[in-house]
C-alpha cells in the first residue's frame, strides 16, 4: 500500500490508485478549520479555504501527486506552484484575522518580509536541486518532506502579505514591492531548466514516459511553468494590492471630505 504519491518504476497507466496518507492530511485539516476556525468565519473565507483546500488535494492525490512524483517534471513543477501560488494563500485568506494569536512572537517574526522572501526562496532552492528532488521523491517519507517543505515556503512567502493587522504587515507600496521580488528567485532554476543540453533530474529522465513525452521536452515545459506559469499569479497579486489600496484610499478621503463639510 502507498501512503503517499511517491517515485516507482512501474509502467503509467490510467487505472486509479488510492493514496489514504493524502486523505488523511487533508480530512484533518478540514477538521481542524471547522472546528476551530467556521463558527465564526464568513461564508467568504470559508468559501476561500474550501478552494485552497480541494487545490491542494487535487495537487497531491492521483493522478497528478502520482504523475509529479515519479514521472512527468512538468507536472512536478506545476504542484509546486499550484501549492505555493494558489492553495497556499487561499488557506491563509480562509482564516478571520483574529483567529491568529496576536501576541504570537513568531508570527511577528515571520511577517518581516525579508524573512519570508529567504525563507521562500531557499526552500524554491533546495528542493529543485537535482540530487535533493531525486533522492527524496524516490520514498514515501522524501515525497511527504518536499511536499511539507513546499507548504512551509509558501506560508513564509505570503505570511507578510497576508497577516492580519495586529500582527507587523507591510504598506501596500512595500508589498507590492515584496511580490514583484518573488517573482526573480524562480528565473534561475526555470532557466536552468529550459536551455540545459541535457536532462538534470535523472528520476525524471529515466522514468517510464508518459503519452511519449520525451525528457527534454518535459524539462523544458517544466521551466515555462516555473516561470511564465508562476509570475502571472504573482503579478495578479500585486494588482489585487494595489486596487485595495486605492480603494481605501478613496474611501478615506470621502471620509475626510464628509467630516469637514
Amino acid at each position: 500500500m502507498q501512503w503517499w504519491c511517491a517515485a516507482t518504476a512501474a509502467e503509467w497507466t490510467w487505472a486509479w490508485r488510492a493514496y489514504p496518507g493524502v486523505w488523511i492530511a487533508v480530512a484533518l485539516v478540514a477538521v481542524a478549520y471547522w472546528r476551530a476556525v467556521r463558527p465564526v468565519a464568513p461564508w467568504s473565507r470559508v468559501l476561500s479555504f474550501a478552494a485552497g483546500l480541494l487545490l491542494l488535494w487535487t495537487a497531491l492525490d492521483w493522478p497528478v501527486g502520482a504523475l509529479g512524483a515519479g514521472y512527468l517534471l512538468s507536472v512536478h513543477t506545476a504542484q509546486y506552484v499550484v501549492l505555493t501560488l494558489v492553495a497556499t494563500p487561499l488557506l491563509l485568506g480562509g482564516v478571520p484575522p483574529d483567529r491568529w494569536p496576536a501576541d504570537s512572537a513568531l508570527l511577528r517574526r515571520l511577517a518581516h518580509p525579508g524573512l519570508g522572501l529567504f525563507g521562500y526562496t531557499a526552500v524554491m532552492a533546495v528542493t529543485h536541486i537535482p540530487a535533493v528532488t531525486d533522492g527524496l521523491m524516490a520514498t514515501q517519507p522524501g515525497s511527504f518532506a518536499i511536499d511539507l517543505l513546499w507548504l512551509a515556503g509558501a506560508f513564509m512567502l505570503w505570511w507578510p502579505v497576508l497577516a492580519p493587522a495586529g500582527t507587523v504587515r507591510m504598506s501596500p507600496p512595500i508589498r507590492i514591492g515584496y511580490l514583484f521580488a518573488a517573482t526573480i528567485p524562480p528565473t534561475v532554476p526555470a532557466a536552468f531548466m529550459v536551455f540545459a543540453d541535457y536532462p538534470l533530474y535523472g528520476l525524471y529522465e529515466l522514468a517510464p514516459r508518459v503519452a511519449a513525452i520525451g525528457a527534454a521536452a518535459d524539462q523544458q515545459a517544466a521551466g515555462l511553468i516555473m516561470k511564465a506559469g508562476a509570475d502571472p499569479i504573482l503579478w495578479l497579486a500585486m494588482g489585487i494590492v494595489f486596487f485595495r489600496w486605492q480603494h481605501a484610499e478613496q474611501r478615506a478621503e470621502r471620509a475626510r471630505r464628509e467630516g469637514t463639510s
